[in-house]
């Protein structure tokens, strides 16, 4: 296992701080996963890079704005924290990168080979942006926007309040995806030859597609969640999800979102 602390680097001049660091993988031919968990930052990852390595980099910008408190005493002047600071732990190919809590507006980079796998989650303070990345992508932003970028393989992205457009160049051949939200707009650009079952759900707003989408009658049943025998309850919802297919059908590919408009994009 290698672990790897970061260096702090201070650019007192423009208000930042960065700390980036090289992490060499325990096996260079075998492809490599990448953990990105966040408190506080946008993480943003870009795929093409060199073999056999992960390259983290931090920043943090101080806010021009940063409002002092009325109780300092004159002649004092505040001292710039820098960045938060990571941890970055390697593990046989499997990356996994902690932040503390950075001051300002945080941001994550990392530089990853081009089949690597994704597992990418921020609580709050910006948007996950992937490019150019073909393994299996799982995205979760709570407060915040995902953009995935000429991406292949299969992908589940989820956000409570932010929008998620995302461009494939090539799906996972029978793997199901998923992209949900909350209170955004799901936009999805799927290469022509695209084969899935659909299933749709939208309770404030529109679908639109310019695949020529067969829809199947409602098939929806009631779900029954019976957990009397352990103490619980019996409970009976109801699913509003519609159901197509495109090029006769596949694995579930999910869209949903309870505010906003699903489009879904002939590439």
């Amino acid at each position: 296992m290698i672990k790897l602390t970061s260096v702090l680097i201070a650019c007192a001049a423009l208000g930042v701080a960065q700390d980036k660091v090289t992490v060499p993988l325990s096996n260079p031919s075998q492809p490599v996963s990448v953990k990105a968990h966040l408190m506080l930052g946008s993480i943003t990852v870009t795929g093409g890079g060199a073999a056999g390595q992960v390259v983290v980099e931090s920043s943090s910008g101080e806010s021009r704005n940063r409002r002092e408190p009325r109780d300092v005493p004159a002649g004092m002047h505040r001292i710039d924290m820098g960045a938060g600071g990571f941890d970055v732990t390697e593990e046989h190919n499997v990356v996994t990168i902690n932040s503390e809590r950075p001051q300002g507006n945080g941001h994550i980079t990392i530089q990853v080979p081009t089949n690597a796998s994704l597992e990418l989650k921020s609580i709050s303070g910006g948007k996950i942006v992937v490019t150019g990345v073909s393994g299996e992508i799982d995205v979760e932003n709570m407060n915040g926007s995902i953009e995935l970028q000429n991406v292949s393989g299969n992908v589940v992205a989820s956000s409570q309040n932010g929008t998620i457009t995302a461009s494939l160049d090539k799906v996972a051949a029978g793997k199901p995806m998923s992209f949900t939200t909350m209170n955004g707009k799901v936009d999805v650009t799927l290469p022509g030859d695209t084969k899935a079952k659909l299933r749709l759900k939208t309770d404030n707003g529109n679908v639109y597609s310019d695949f020529d989408v067969k829809m199947e009658p409602d098939a929806s049943k009631p779900v029954v969640e019976d957990t009397r025998g352990t103490g619980g309850r019996y409970r009976i919802r109801m699913d509003h999800s519609v159901f197509g297919t495109i090029n006769g059908g596949g694995p579930e590919y999910r869209f949903e979102t309870m505010n906003g408009s699903i489009l879904i994009h002939k590439k």
